[in-house]
């Protein structure tokens, strides 16, 4: 499934899963039924749930204009490229000689340049060498959603498609900046080499050099490797020790630049310019394949439920109460809840309650567990949320869980119904604010009915 398209499909699941105002089960089905007309049933897929998405999102954006701004706020990523001709004006502006007229042949910046990109090859190579990646770089577009949410409506749902979005999209929003920051990198050392070639059309400059702590032994034996591969393609000599003594412009004013800044250039050519390009190319090409075909597991329950029967299958649910019994007469109920949720049927593990404080069990409770099984914690409005307790379970549960449905967090309300609206609208706020700094969400049910709680409004 190409990028655009994914995107899309994962915005309509973040108010179908669970269903999320002003979006219904009736609209739903209805976008089922259209796409599945227009694109008729023996469609892949692929195409039958990218094209219900375009369906369904035409209805939603009419109720919630802030989808569509939320979809926009991916493509701003071009906006990152403006950083290379600024870097490039930022090396230009760069006064590497200085008001003197001496170019320090072993002082910044153009050694400086040199070391910070090879320092950045060996953690590249670090990175690839354990299957790394380059940090979160999602997360502006999550913050940018988020504002969206927050006074666009729907702040839940476009929560859960911001986080969604940020983990499906991780490997293409990594590409898109890694090529930005070695293209500006290479017009950085470019702007300082342009700097240097048209101030010395109009000026003399003389190159030496200076140092507290090395003499002209060190000097050379630090020039000689810097300057290797450029020596090498000129069939150029570097002066030996005592020559480089007599630029020493503690001693004299130096020599003329032009020799050295000839050899820095090719330096900064082959060490900086021609790998940095050759970077850029392979994270542009990495990323035009993710865009046009970015992984998107199809198999999890709520894209399965989407499928005609030909293509329908249950789903394995594990649900783990903490410091909470489920009465037999609840079962039905959450059994329907469930399958509400995830949109599949479910075929329903029911383990035994965890006491506070009994993450340190989890580990034997999931051993021999299938892997394809989806792990749901299950809390009560009825307890008040506490960070050391349930928050120390839900951290343990997320690391282990890698369902489609592992930011979810059913929250069962039926022993609260007792108490008035009010109370209720406070509690599911303080469970809300938990689980949000814990990047998960929160799932409100009515046990003794089996419906979520925004249906049952």
């Amino acid at each position: 499934m190409n990028a655009d398209d994914a995107r899309k499909v994962l915005l309509v699941r973040a108010f179908e899963s669970p269903v999320a105002a002003p979006w219904t089960e009736a609209d739903a089905a209805w976008a089922g039924a259209e796409a599945a007309r227009l694109e008729g049933e023996a469609a892949a897929p692929e195409r039958l749930i990218a094209h219900r998405a375009d369906i369904a999102l035409q209805r939603l954006a009419e109720r919630v204009p802030a989808t569509t701004a939320a979809l926009a706020a991916d493509r701003r990523a071009d906006l990152a490229w403006l950083l290379v001709p600024l870097a490039f004006a930022f090396g230009a502006a760069i006064d590497a000689i200085g008001p003197t007229g001496r170019l320090n042949i072993i002082a910044l910046p153009l050694l400086g340049v040199l070391a910070w990109n090879l320092v950045v090859y060996l953690l590249l190579a670090w990175q690839a060498l354990r299957g790394g990646g380059i940090g979160t770089p999602g997360r502006w577009l999550h913050a940018r959603v988020m504002r969206l949410a927050r006074r666009g409506g729907a702040p839940e749902a476009l929560a859960r498609y911001a986080a969604d979005w940020t983990r499906v999209g991780a490997p293409l929003h990594a590409q898109r900046l890694a090529a930005v920051l070695h293209a500006a990198a290479a017009a950085l050392a470019l702007g300082l080499l342009a700097s240097l070639y048209v101030r010395g059309l109009a000026f003399e400059y003389r190159a030496g050099w200076d140092s507290t702590f090395l003499g002209p032994e060190d000097v050379h034996r630090l020039l000689s490797v810097v300057l290797a591969p450029a020596l090498a393609l000129t069939d150029s000599v570097l002066p030996g020790a005592d020559q480089l003594a007599t630029l020493r412009f503690a001693d004299g004013p130096g020599g003329n630049a032009a020799p050295w800044i000839h050899l820095l250039a090719l330096t900064v050519l082959l060490v900086v310019l021609l790998p940095r390009n050759l970077l850029v190319a392979w994270s542009a090409w990495r990323t035009q394949r993710l865009q046009k075909d970015l992984p998107l597991a199809l198999d999890e329950p709520y894209f399965r439920r989407l499928l005609p029967a030909r293509h329908a299958t249950s789903v394995a649910v594990r649900v783990l109460p903490y410091s909470y019994t489920v009465d037999a007469a609840l079962q039905p109920g959450l059994q329907a809840a469930l399958e509400r949720a995830l949109h599949a049927d479910v075929r329903l593990q029911l383990a035994d309650s965890l006491p506070l404080g009994g993450e340190d069990e989890l580990d034997a409770r999931l051993a021999g567990i299938d892997p394809g099984t989806v792990l749901l914690p299950l809390l009560a409005l009825t307890a008040t949320p506490e960070r050391e307790t349930h928050g120390a379970f839900l951290s343990a549960l997320a690391s282990r869980r890698r369902d489609d449905a592992r930011t979810l967090v059913p929250i069962d309300e039926s022993g609260f119904r007792a108490f008035d609206e009010a109370r209720r609208t406070q509690r599911r706020a303080a469970w809300r604010s938990m689980l949000s700094d814990l990047g998960l969400t929160p799932l409100f049910v009515d046990l003794a009915s089996g419906k979520l709680v925004d249906e049952g409004r």
